[in-house]
């Protein structure tokens, strides 16, 4: 199995990515994912009402845009909840690469703090979407309906953009077309089946 990695920015196209990939047949799972359905269970709930406090419920119903707001304004907030959630997540992770190393194919995992976390060692190649900074801005000011100030604050909270593009295996350029984006990535999944077909046949 070629293990791929899949990461970025906030906003900069990763679910983009991995839409394309999905309807080529890739199968991709995603950290965020994962941590959507960690925050449906008690358990978890339970841990961010005594952390975070009643004001981050709507009733019994999280809501994460008043999560979101607090965790990236207090990086010691955002510590809190990190700390709660990244080893379930990172766990689960391991344990699909585990169990799905000796199949035939490829898996992707979508992890946006792929770097911040330090398991690039997990993967056997990393890609990173990448788009301009001020694109990055306009895109998550759009999608989450926040200020200019907001957004830089999100931002501001991952590593760099620039540099996970330096550690990058394989960059996706997503600042132009999406014709565009779904070129590369098709290309580059052609170079990794011709990788995995030469292993099998080697």
């Amino acid at each position: 199995m070629f293990i791929l990695g899949i990461t970025g920015g906030i906003s900069s196209g990763k679910s983009l990515v991995i839409k394309i990939l999905r309807e080529l047949g890739i199968s991709v799972i995603s950290a965020d994912e994962i941590v959507h359905s960690l925050l449906s269970q008690p358990y978890y709930l339970n841990k961010i009402r005594e952390s975070f406090g009643k004001e981050v419920f709507d009733g019994e119903v999280l809501n994460r845009k008043k999560l979101g707001s607090i965790i990236f304004k207090s990086e010691e907030k955002r510590r809190i909840l990190n700390n709660l959630l990244h080893p379930p997540v990172l766990k689960i992770i391991k344990e699909e690469i585990e169990k799905n190393r000796e199949r035939k194919g490829i898996l992707a995992f979508e992890i946006p703090l792929l770097f911040e976390v330090g398991i690039e060692n997990w993967f056997d190649e990393i890609w990173v979407v990448y788009c301009p900074f001020e694109k990055q801005i306009e895109r998550l000011m759009k999608r989450d309906n926040i200020s200019y100030e907001e957004a830089i604050n999100r931002i501001n909270s991952q590593l760099p953009l620039e540099d996970k593009v330096r550690r990058a295996d394989y960059v996706i350029d997503n600042s132009g077309s999406m014709e565009n984006t779904i070129k590369q990535v098709k290309e580059r999944l052609c170079h990794i089946k011709r990788i995995v077909y030469n292993n099998k046949n080697g």
